[in-house]
């Protein structure tokens, strides 16, 4: 056996068994299910982080902790085979479907991935389990429908809860985590940390007013600021502080007459609502972040590219302005300062201006084609020389013309 692998599998099964066992133990009301369940969240996360076949050690671990916990505490030894396996089974069609859908991208890097992840997680898993469950535990005499609805959703909750914070703290995402939550400014992430928990603390330690909104105003600084780590980290923070507060019966969900099991699951529903508030705000600046990064580097390589070619390199707007030129436009006898702002037919032979603005026109119709064309150029001297131009359009976040890309090069020798 591979003690590499084994050792890893079984600190898994334990904390799945912890998890299982302390919601069941604090949720499970009437002789039902339990009304909270985080569990399937943590071999989800797990699976969905390493390769398929490296199931087996994990499966089989949570596997045995998840029939001890609903034989021992839970509906007994004669459905704890089967509820087990569905368990079990709910996190292997998460991760499967997910990563179908998803494929290896990274957690909470856009809002196609975080719709992905919604659908697979906390739809399509709970919902199929949901109904294995109610016809299993129909046997014991538990109502189908009041159990199925009391499954899917329990379990659709908490793994769009807990499953990202899983995810991101796996071995394979916890030093990405780590290594971008190391480019922030330290003191500014524990500040802003630190105030998301004394706010949720005050929130969660009073019942004398409904302040649950108070929480979301630094969670979302954090967001900000911090990015998809420190937003993990609030929203461990606000479940353990509000889980426990509720659960011993302080908070301000007490100021509602509702049951004990209806607080729980009330305080389920505000933990789901405030993480899928914020997951979609983290997912979309995490996608800017990256696309910002790619313009950048696109950016100072088009800038070498541009400051090392000998081609004169333009960058117009629609209507000829030229908004950039490389510095080989000292071919011409011009400084960049000076060809800024001016249009580009001003640089053209009177004789050719004709031609080469049906080009122009030309090279906007053409979308992504190249379009070249010859033409004299007039220099900063007076001298007329042939010229070539590749042009190619660019286009704005719409799909709609923003300019023209030419590469302008001297081929008066040619000839």
């Amino acid at each position: 056996m591979d003690v590499q692998r084994f050792f890893p599998a079984l600190l898994l099964g334990c904390l799945y068994f912890v998890a299982a066992a302390g919601v069941v133990a604090l949720t499970r009301f009437d002789g039902g299910i339990a009304y909270l369940w985080f569990a399937t969240s943590i071999l989800a996360a797990d699976l969905m982080s390493r390769p398929k076949r490296r199931w087996t050690l994990p499966i089989i671990a949570c596997g045995v902790a998840s029939v001890i916990v609903t034989g021992w505490l839970g509906l007994g030894w004669t459905v704890a085979l089967p509820l087990g396996a569905i368990n079990i089974g709910e996190a292997v069609i998460a991760a499967s479907l997910f990563r179908r859908l998803a494929g290896p991208r990274r957690p909470l890097g856009s809002l196609a991935w975080l719709l992905q992840f919604v659908v697979a997680v906390g739809v399509v898993a709970p919902i199929v389990a949901g109904g294995l469950a109610a016809a299993i535990l129909s046997f014991v005499g538990l109502p189908i429908a009041k159990t199925f609805v009391t499954f899917a959703v329990g379990h659709a909750l908490g793994n769009l809860t807990f499953t990202p914070i899983a995810l991101l703290l796996t071995r394979k995402h916890r030093k990405e985590m780590l290594r971008d939550l190391g480019r922030r400014n330290k003191i500014e992430a524990v500040g802003l940390l630190a105030l998301a928990l004394i706010i949720t603390s005050y929130v969660f330690t009073r019942h004398s007013g409904p302040l649950l909104f108070l929480p979301i105003f630094p969670m979302i600084l954090v967001a900000f600021r911090i990015g998809r780590g420190g937003v993990a980290l609030s929203i461990a923070m606000l479940a353990v502080v509000g889980g426990v507060a509720t659960a011993s019966g302080y908070g301000p969900i007490q100021l509602t007459d509702a049951t004990f099991g209806q607080q729980i699951e009330f305080f389920q529903f505000y933990l789901a609502t405030i993480v899928l508030t914020l997951l979609p705000v983290t997912a979309d600046l995490e996608n800017r972040s990256r696309l910002h990064r790619q313009l950048r580097e696109s950016e100072t390589g088009y800038r070498m590219i541009a400051e090392h070619s000998t081609d004169l390199i333009l960058s117009l707007k629609v209507d000829g302005t030229i908004r950039y030129a490389s510095p080989s436009c000292r071919q011409l006898g011009y400084d960049q300062a000076q060809l800024i702002g001016r249009n580009c037919s001003t640089l053209i032979d009177p004789d050719h201006l004709a031609e080469a603005a049906a080009a122009h026109f030309r090279s906007l119709e053409m979308g992504g084609k190249t379009n070249r064309f010859e033409y004299l150029a007039i220099t900063a001297s007076g001298e007329r020389r042939w010229h070539e131009t590749h042009a190619r359009l660019i286009v704005d976040e719409d799909g709609n013309a923003d300019g023209i890309l030419s590469i302008v090069r001297d081929i008066h020798t040619q000839k």
